[in-house]
C-alpha cells in the first residue's frame, strides 16, 4: 500500500498561490545536483478550449491517447508536457485552472517524455468482465489515490515505477504526494491487465459521485462554478452527507435534495413540514419528489423568507 501524504514545502501555501512559486518550492526539496525533470499531466476534458492551447506552448508535449480511439477527443485528450526550470506563464494558467477544477498533476521523473507518455497509456483501460472494457480516469487528480488503492499492489507499483514523485491537489488545498520507485527499466510499452470486479467498480462510482453531482449542480445553476473548487467541494460535502441521513438512494432524489439545500439553505430540512415529509418518505419508501411536491406553497414561501 502506498502512503499518500501532504507535500512539505519551505513556503506556506494559500489558495491564491501560483504554480511558479509551488514548483520553486518543490525544486528546493531536491538536491542541487538532481536536476529532476518535471512534467505536467493535464486532463484536457476539463477545459478543452484552454488546456490544449496552453500545452502547445510547452517545449515538448504528447497526447497520451495517441493511437487509441480516444485520440478522437482531440483538445479533450490527456496531455503530458515538460515544464522548464522556470515555470512559464502557460503553466501558471494551468495552475489557476486546476484550482478552479482539478485537471493537472505533476510528475517528477528522469524518463523521456515519449517513454513516459507510452507508459501512462498502458493503464487507461480496464476489464470490467463480460467483455466490457472501460477507460479508467486514474489521472484525474481527484482519483489518483483511490485508483492506486483499487489497482492493487502489483499494478500500482507498475504504474508509479518510473516516477520519483507524483504530486496533485484533487480535493485538497495543498499538494499531495505519492512516491514511485524511479525504476526506469520497468517502463511499459504494452497494456497492463487491469481487472475490476463489481465491488471495485461500485467503490470507484461512489467515490466519484460527489464530484459528478456537484458538476450537475453547477450546470443546472444551483452552484456558482467560479472560484476555487476545493471551497465549493467543502461546502457541498455536508449537504451530500445529509442525503445518506435521509436514506435517499435514487440518483434523482439525491440530486433533488441537494438542489433544495442550495436553493433554501443547508438547514431547510429542519423546517417542520419538510422534516415531517422526509420522515414520512423514509417510512413509506416513496420517491422524494412525491413527498416534496405535495407540500403547500406556503412552506416554500416561509423557507424563501428565512422562516
Amino acid at each position: 500500500m502506498h502512503r499518500i501524504e501532504p507535500c512539505r514545502f519551505n513556503a506556506r501555501h494559500v489558495e491564491s498561490v501560483r504554480a511558479k512559486a509551488d514548483l520553486m518550492n518543490m525544486k528546493a526539496n531536491f538536491p542541487v545536483t538532481t536536476r529532476m525533470p518535471i512534467y505536467v499531466l493535464a486532463d484536457g476534458a476539463q477545459f478543452p478550449a484552454e488546456i490544449a492551447p496552453l500545452i502547445a506552448q510547452a517545449p515538448a508535449y504528447r497526447n497520451v491517447y495517441e493511437g487509441m480511439p480516444e485520440e478522437r477527443a482531440e483538445d479533450a485528450s490527456l496531455f503530458l508536457a515538460r515544464i522548464d526550470d522556470d515555470p512559464p506563464e502557460w503553466m501558471n494558467r494551468l495552475d489557476e485552472l486546476d484550482q478552479k477544477m482539478p485537471c493537472i498533476s505533476l510528475i517528477f521523473s528522469d524518463a523521456s517524455i515519449d517513454a513516459l507518455a507510452t507508459h501512462f497509456q498502458q493503464f487507461l483501460l480496464a476489464d470490467l468482465s463480460e467483455g466490457l472494457t472501460s477507460l479508467v480516469r486514474y489521472f484525474d487528480p481527484r482519483n489518483i489515490a483511490v485508483c492506486i488503492e483499487l489497482f492493487g499492489t502489483e499494478v500500482s507499483e507498475q504504474l508509479i515505477a518510473p516516477i520519483y514523485q507524483w504530486r496533485y491537489r484533487g480535493h485538497s488545498r495543498h499538494w499531495q504526494c505519492t512516491g514511485g520507485g524511479a525504476r526506469y527499466a520497468d517502463m511499459l510499452k504494452t497494456p497492463v491487465d487491469i481487472r475490476l470486479n463489481q465491488r471495485q467498480v461500485d467503490y470507484l462510482s461512489a467515490h466519484s459521485e460527489p464530484d459528478q453531482m456537484l458538476s450537475s449542480l453547477i450546470q443546472r445553476g444551483f452552484v456558482d462554478g467560479s472560484g476555487f473548487y476545493v471551497t465549493r467541494f467543502e461546502n457541498f460535502i455536508p449537504r451530500y452527507r445529509q442525503v445518506a441521513r435521509w436514506g435517499l438512494t435514487a440518483p434523482q432524489c439525491r440530486l433533488r435534495y441537494c438542489e433544495l439545500s442550495y436553493q433554501y439553505g443547508f438547514a431547510f430540512d429542519q423546517h417542520l413540514h419538510i422534516r415531517q415529509a422526509l420522515e414520512a418518505r423514509m417510512r413509506s419508501g416513496a420517491e422524494l419528489v412525491e413527498c416534496i411536491d405535495a407540500l403547500p406553497d406556503y412552506v416554500w414561501e416561509e423557507l424563501a423568507a428565512g422562516r
